[in-house]
């Protein structure tokens, strides 16, 4: 499901939090370039356990979404946070420590990342420019 664009964070979570049905049966979510809450964000990828591709790019993310996706998502294949600036090293690691199935993970022009060892020793490949450019 992609949803970037204009809606507001209140219609985001009303359009998933009654639908916990569709929600646990979401496999892949584009919500790149939203003006969502970190909360309401938060709020929704709880209820997605069957999650593999979620792309947060360019949003407000930051570490303390990232612990919920380590908690909740733990099936993901993919992650994207390009753009992301509020992202670390530390939540990076939380999520490849918990979703033992990643294979990719964006970081381009997140500035706070860059412990790529860590990740390529978890076979994770990395895509670190502003062009999506995949280096392992």
């Amino acid at each position: 499901m992609n949803l970037c664009g204009n809606m507001r964070s209140s219609e985001f979570v009303a359009l998933f939090l009654p639908n916990i049905e569709l929600c646990s049966s979401l496999e892949y979510l584009d919500i790149c370039e939203t003006g969502f809450s970190v909360q309401a964000m938060a709020q929704v990828l709880q209820l997605m356990p069957n999650l593999q591709h979620l792309d947060v790019s360019d949003t407000d993310a930051d570490d303390d979404l990232l612990n919920v996706v380590s908690q909740s998502n733990t099936k993901l294949l993919y992650l994207a946070v390009g753009g992301c600036i509020n992202i670390s090293n530390a939540g990076i690691k939380r999520v490849v420590e918990s979703c033992l199935q990643l294979q990719v993970v964006d970081i381009a022009e997140c500035p706070f990342i860059d412990d790529y060892a860590f990740l390529e020793a978890n076979n994770i490949k990395l895509e670190i420019d502003s062009e999506r450019d995949t280096i392992h």
